[in-house]
């Protein structure tokens, strides 16, 4: 293993030892489709990372309007009664149960792997300690506030920490009180004068001010922001937009306990680098050990001030770039020759949406970032989201992006976008169990990871580990050989291309 002088001062040679770098991390990563853990080295304790700036960019317009009542098949919020539930469910299986709860509710949910219950309740305007006993009989549940996310509802049969398997929510309707409207090239109408005619509030506005996303207090409000912006078609408005829900998908975080060494500080090199950019949750800027190697995170949410407690435990893009460097770190890599770019895309609550997902591929696009790394998904299409990677990919970038942690087959986005390589995770060398597959799937690499945060070690599984692992290859690579995105991207699917 090399030491940081003889990294920094390499120059002309540098790529030589970087080639023989990349083999013991691709090593690394064969090693890990078999068994996913591997030993730690000694190190001195991090140093604090001092806090980073928080850009900010000019899309958050105005506060969002309260979110609307919501309902599904089985479910519906009380009208009555706050934090309330309504339910008319006759023989339906626990894992479609818990989707369409975690609908309605925003709850994570998550429940022990291979739990079966056929579910029958009917009940009105019932507080969660009531009505969750009818849903699962025998089971036993724990509806906890984890300080980020909000609640999280686990379901298991005696321990709560076999509560593993993510129930990601209906993510195929659009968000009901939302409207994307994109107006034409020489549109004098800016958003404040658009938002006054329909009567929504102006959520974002893209950065060449032609795409704003508004927010209305109900759907009837979209309804009828869709009558007058009719009218307005020929002459100032381009198209009409749903836009969608995006969560992470992964499973539970799971404290490990063993006596592991603490890592050591991650460096950069001098000189250009690769840029990673990870649209994802806030990062916590301080407490960590790879300051040198973390840009300013920049803001596409509107609620992003500060970083976060630690006390609040780590957020899911804490989660990826520990794993990814945990990982780099044990292939050698203590100084670095690529740095990651934080992006947030997804709120305090856990969700995000299409529109400013969108804004981060274009904003990593302008910027010149060379992989973009979305470690999301949803199941709605949207074309300005489709739109923005597009333009990204016409530029020479590679963009990966989660399959899902949903063994459905079901194409998820923006994995299924043309030209995204969508990644699922490996377990024991075979498609995890968890994980999602189909033709819209390119990659599969180890799906878990291991990261430190605040004193601890976390486990992590899930695709969202597959794709940021996809991701540092490619990024890798191209520190390596000198490829560019696109040579660097099919060198790596070489290796790890998946083919259902």
């Amino acid at each position: 293993m090399r030491t940081n002088e003889q990294l920094h001062c390499e120059g002309a040679s540098f790529n030589i030892f970087a080639r023989a770098r990349l083999q013991v991390i691709l090593g690394m990563a064969a090693a890990l489709f078999i068994f996913p853990q591997s030993d730690l080295y000694s190190a001195e304790p991090p140093a604090t990372a001092p806090a980073k700036q928080v850009e900010k960019t000019n899309a958050v317009q105005d506060v969002k309007a309260p979110a609307p009542l919501k309902s599904t098949e089985f479910f519906s919020q009380s009208e009555k009664k706050k934090d309330c539930l309504n339910a008319s469910i006759e023989g339906a299986p626990l894992k479609t149960v818990l989707r369409q709860l975690a609908t309605v509710t925003g709850w994570k949910v998550f429940m022990e792997p291979g739990l079966t219950r056929m579910v029958s309740a009917k009940f009105k305007d019932l507080p969660s300690h009531e009505s969750l006993p009818l849903l699962f009989g025998s089971l036993n549940y724990a509806l906890v506030s984890d300080g980020t996310h909000g609640q999280r509802l686990l379901v298991f049969q005696k321990d709560q920490k076999d509560a593993t398997e993510f129930i990601r929510p209906d993510l195929s309707q659009p968000i009901p009180n939302e409207l994307v409207v994109v107006l034409k090239k020489g549109s004098k109408l800016t958003p404040q004068e658009i938002a006054q005619l329909i009567g929504g509030k102006v959520g974002a506005v893209s950065k060449d001010g032609r795409a704003i996303r508004f927010i209305f207090e109900d759907e009837e409000g979209v309804a009828r922001a869709k009558e007058i912006l009719a009218k307005l078609m020929e002459s100032d408005v381009d198209s009409l937009q749903n836009n969608y829900y995006m969560v992470s998908p992964e499973t539970a975080r799971a404290f490990v306990s063993q006596g592991l060494a603490i890592p050591r500080k991650v460096t950069a090199v001098s000189g250009e680098k690769t840029t990673i950019a990870l649209i994802d949750s806030a990062p916590h800027l301080d407490g960590i050990n790879y300051s040198d190697v973390l840009l300013a995170p920049v803001d596409f949410t509107g609620e992003y001030t500060k970083s976060y407690n630690l006390s609040s435990g780590p957020t899911h893009v804490d989660s990826m770039l520990g794993s990814s460097l945990f990982w780099l770190q044990n292939s050698g890599y203590d100084a670095l020759d690529f740095n990651y770019l934080p992006l947030i895309a997804i709120g305090s609550e856990g969700y995000g949406d299409a529109f400013s997902v969108a804004e981060a591929v274009n904003y990593a696009n302008a910027a010149g970032v060379d992989v973009i790394n979305i470690s999301l998904s949803g199941d709605g299409y949207s074309p300005y989201l489709n739109d923005a990677i597009q333009g990204a990919l016409a530029n020479g970038r590679t963009i990966a992006a989660a399959a899902g942690n949903d063994p459905t087959g079901q194409t998820t986005y923006p994995a299924g976008y043309k030209g995204v390589v969508g990644v699922t995770a490996l377990e024991r060398g075979q498609i995890a169990p968890y994980a999602n597959y189909g033709n819209f799937v390119d990659a599969a690499t180890a799906g878990t990871g291991l990261f430190y945060f605040d004193d601890s070690w976390y486990l992590t599984t899930g695709t969202s580990v597959s794709t940021v692992y996809f991701s540092t290859l490619v990024a890798a690579e191209m520190a390596a050989t000198g490829k560019s995105a696109t040579e660097a991207q099919n060198s790596v699917l070489k290796k790890f291309g998946y083919k259902p």
